[in-house]
């Protein structure tokens, strides 16, 4: 309560949807397309931040790019390219630009949502496993960084949700077999 949420996301659609729900709680709320993968656009983010606020006490990263099953050798480099871009590098570059602010408030948390349960399953997400490994494994060495002067660097991975992420990793799944997102929320 009494935050000021700032939502992210390419598209505006799932964006108006969230702002709705945050403005009918009685919250306040900055709603900004961008594409992470954008270095401007993370720049513009990172500056307007900055300049309004002055810090963050509050991050949470969950961006990733759902990657269709695909035996490994079918990958061309250029898909290999563009989902290290989202999965991975994005992640570092995210760190970079909002660790300024964070470190401003030594209790400021960086809470970045992980999807570990693929993980089990190697058959045809090789690619996507190893874009979400490298991510974590920088999240990791963040957290070791920054264990004593903070920001307290949280990682969360929930349940399977029907997103549509899960959607394209795995096809014709049954839904009811999975968790919901409100109960994920919680």
């Amino acid at each position: 309560k009494g935050a000021h949420v700032i939502i992210t996301a390419r598209t505006l659609g799932a964006l108006e949807e969230l702002s709705e729900k945050i403005l009918e709680t009685g919250g306040r709320v900055t709603v900004a397309p961008l594409d992470l993968c954008k270095e401007k656009d993370l720049q513009l983010i990172s500056r307007s931040i900055y300049e309004k606020f002055g810090k963050i006490d509050i991050l949470i990263h969950s961006a990733s790019l759902a990657i269709p099953m695909a035996p490994i050798q079918t990958m061309q480099k250029i898909e290999l390219l563009k989902f290290f871009e989202t999965n991975t590098f994005v992640t570092q570059r995210l760190i970079q630009m909002i660790h300024p602010l964070l470190k401003v408030n030594k209790k400021s948390i960086a809470l970045f949502i992980q999807d570990t349960a693929n993980s089990k399953s190697k058959k045809f997400l090789g690619v996507y496993n190893a874009t979400r490994a490298a991510s974590q494994e920088m999240i990791s060495a963040y957290a070791a960084e920054r264990k004593r002067l903070g920001p307290v660097v949280l990682t969360f991975g929930p349940n399977p949700m029907p997103t549509k992420t899960r959607q394209v990793l795995f096809p014709g799944e049954n839904k009811q077999k999975l968790s919901t997102c409100e109960n994920e929320a919680k």
